[in-house]
């Protein structure tokens, strides 16, 4: 991969579809279509506990790849849950950074553009917008195009961390960088026995802690009632996945070239979709997409207008 620390970089949009650069050194946002991102309440408080739940979260809704995860609570204090494949986008790095293009670092769109409160065009073929708290690249233009990616990024100062790759190697940090992180790594090492007597103290704080978060929130004592609540935050997560599996599949609709979604009313049972059409003849080959997806509880097609209602 190439040289993560250069000096003097601009910001650029990564996705799928842009244009490789051969030139110059660059900070990276990166497109919705690399990492895959959710909303939800998780009955911890700390960030670190929510970390170790992202997994199960997750569980059957990613494609398979060695995924890494990243946490952050929202403004409503729910947390935001990034599922990321790093040996996907250090891929994609190679692929559109080529000849003496580098890139100094990256962050998700979902941090980055936070306050994006209106849609964004990417491309003749897709936008970014903010969907309820999540950054969502979908395959459509926007209504008004009054603001593009390029315009966004010219006063952008991206927010969040920068995404850790966790892996270094010749082409990924030059050798005076390299010499400074071996440096680190000795005074870390030197310091490790003192860092475990911490873990120590620090693990025995979080079980006091523990004990005092029983009691404070008045946790049900037996199983039955545990029980209880491990259902309902199931059935809360089961409805959630759905809802983003059928966003997701919504979002690979095959439109033709001037064909967009008009509105999408997105509820927990079924969703409700219009789909303004270039060519009616196109509206059957969306239906019989859709029906290899969803149950379609009703359609219809009003000039140019396609309505159509799924179950979800």
């Amino acid at each position: 991969m190439k040289n993560l620390l250069q000096n003097r970089a601009r910001l650029f949009y990564l996705h799928k579809n842009a244009v490789p650069q051969e030139e110059g050194v660059f900070d990276l946002i990166l497109s919705p279509q690399f990492y895959w991102v959710k909303k939800v309440s998780l009955p911890v408080k700390r960030v670190s506990a929510a970390k170790k739940l992202a997994e199960s979260v997750f569980e059957g809704s990613l494609p398979e790849g060695n995924y890494s995860y990243d946490v952050t609570v929202a403004e409503d204090g729910e947390f935001i849950l990034i599922a990321y494949d790093k040996a996907e986008i250090a891929d994609a790095i190679e692929r559109f950074f080529i000849k003496n293009a580098k890139v100094q670092g990256a962050w998700f769109a979902q941090h980055a553009c936070s306050d994006l409160d209106e849609c964004c065009t990417v491309d003749e073929d897709s936008s970014l917008v903010n969907l309820n708290g999540l950054l969502v690249q979908i395959p459509r233009n926007c209504t008004e195009p009054k603001l593009t990616i390029d315009k966004y990024l010219e006063t952008l100062h991206p927010k969040g961390k920068k995404i850790r790759f966790g892996t270094l190697d010749a082409e990924v940090i030059d050798q005076k960088t390299f010499v400074y992180l071996a440096a680190a790594s000795l005074l870390f090492l030197g310091a490790f026995g003192i860092e475990y007597f911490d873990y120590r103290r620090a693990l025995s704080q979080l079980e006091a802690n523990k004990a005092a978060l029983v009691r404070k929130y008045d946790l049900p004592p037996t199983t039955i009632q545990l029980e209880s609540i491990k259902h309902r935050l199931e059935k809360t997560f089961r409805t959630q996945k759905k809802l983003r599996d059928a966003l997701y599949a919504l979002s690979t609709l095959p439109l033709e070239k001037g064909s967009f979604i008009r509105r999408l009313d997105l509820e927990p049972k079924n969703a409700q979709i219009e789909i303004m059409l270039k060519d009616t003849g196109a509206a059957d080959k969306l239906k019989s997409y859709l029906r290899q997806k969803f149950k379609i509880l009703d359609s219809s097609l009003e000039d140019k207008i396609l309505h159509i209602k799924i179950a979800v």
